[in-house]
């Protein structure tokens, strides 16, 4: 009979060390899946700031080409076409110093 208990206590032992070392690596993989989601969220953030900032840009742009045509517009229905070509000169001259820059 004192057999038959030690075996059994050894055995819950077993059961309970089993149980728990299956629970701390369930654990681990769930805290490791975590962390991935936290980056992956990171990353998403972002690139949706990137993207936000990516149209604001945009629609500057626009902004400003929808301008300038008007300008030209205005230039050329007017008949100043040396106006509406120094324009063009100083726009391209401004584009060309960003790009260097």
């Amino acid at each position: 009979m004192l057999i038959f208990t030690i075996v059994l206590t050894i055995s819950q032992m077993i059961i309970a060390y089993l149980i728990f070392n299956w629970e701390v690596k369930a654990n681990t993989r769930q805290e490791h899946a975590n962390n991935l989601l936290k980056l992956r969220l990171n990353s998403l953030k972002q690139e949706t700031s990137l993207i936000q900032e990516s149209i604001t840009a945009t629609r500057v742009l626009h902004h400003d080409l929808r301008h300038h045509y008007r300008l030209l517009y205005a230039l050329l229905k007017d008949g100043d076409t040396a106006a509406a070509l120094e324009h063009i000169k100083n726009q391209e001259e401004a584009i060309q110093s960003m790009n260097k820059g």
